[in-house]
């Protein structure tokens, strides 16, 4: 069966929204792997699972095709926790902090870890305060410890599917000048300078009419929040960075943990959206990648 006649019916009635948040590619790759084996007994967990989407869809979807043993989520949210335990009960959620080793240990080993939009927020908790933004070294370090920690809860064999976004390359402080294209772009960049706490958000006015000048961290920050802008989402949403790493530094976070990259994806799902509301002026310039899923398989121990 083809993943397209798969999941065609589950995005119409159940996963719209998540689709337009790229989360529709993370979906259909945990799907091949699970259907790659489907009799061996898997466990799946699911780390920041938040209201159990993503999870709940991959279980019910495949609860007559794997032999899935046991599927646990795990969030700091008890909202979000509550949430999924009505809409999801044959999954087990639990109240933790994935970056709390020893917690960690005590779930056991599975064979698919998901970070579905996870590290991310690991990184945004290192804002600090004295510094009004994020700590970056301090950010990137905490991402590297939490992963360290969660890659040991991979089975011999089993594997992990990350799905987050992607720093720019190059140099971040180089400055780009765009354009708005009507008046509620210009409306909705004005929001976000004010309103987006990980970074301030620096800007001039530029050389064309509607025009700005802004640096390459600060463009790539505001256009993939542009779609939470003016939507409820948007009160969580200003208090992340998606950010964090470039695509090298996720790989050799991988590396080092004896992960060989099974599959790497680059996806930008909402370039429409930007092209309609602002023209990027600068020469050799464009807009950047939205967000990357990388699958690693954990190479099993040779005296295993």
């Amino acid at each position: 069966m083809s993943d397209e006649s798969f999941w065609n019916l589950y995005w119409d009635t159940r996963l719209q929204y998540l689709q337009g948040q790229g989360k529709g590619q993370a979906i259909l790759a945990a799907s091949r792997l699970i259907r790659r084996n489907p009799t061996q007994p898997m466990r799946i967990l699911e780390l920041g699972c938040g209201e159990g989407q993503i999870l709940g869809a991959l279980i019910e979807a495949h609860h007559d095709m794997a032999n899935i043993q046991e599927s646990i989520g795990v969030d700091y949210d008890p909202l979000a926790l509550e949430t999924a335990k009505k809409a999801y009960p044959a999954i087990k959620f639990m109240h933790g902090d994935f970056t709390d080793s020893e917690f960690l240990v005590s779930l056991g080993k599975f064979d698919l870890i998901l970070l579905v939009n996870a590290l991310h927020h690991v990184f945004s908790d290192a804002f600090d305060e004295e510094l009004g933004e994020i700590d970056v070294p301090a950010g990137k370090n905490a991402v590297l410890a939490a992963f360290q920690s969660i890659q040991k809860c991979i089975s011999p064999g089993g594997s992990i599917l990350l799905f987050d976004g992607l720093e720019a390359e190059g140099d971040l402080q180089r400055m780009l000048e765009i354009r708005f294209l009507h008046d509620q772009a210009h409306q909705n960049f004005l929001q976000f300078a004010r309103e987006y706490q990980p970074f301030r958000i620096r800007f001039q006015t530029g050389s064309a009419k509607n025009s700005i000048q802004l640096s390459v961290h600060d463009f790539t920050r505001y256009v993939t929040k542009m779609i939470f802008l003016g939507k409820p989402l948007w009160s969580r949403e200003k208090l992340e960075s998606y950010q964090y790493f470039i695509k090298d530094e996720l790989k050799e976070m991988f590396y080092r943990h004896d992960l060989s990259l099974m599959e790497e994806l680059f996806i930008s799902v909402d370039v429409q959206r930007w092209q309609d509301e602002i023209e990027i002026l600068s020469p050799d310039f464009d807009f950047p990648i939205e967000h990357i899923l990388m699958i690693g398989k954990k190479i099993a121990d040779p005296g295993g």
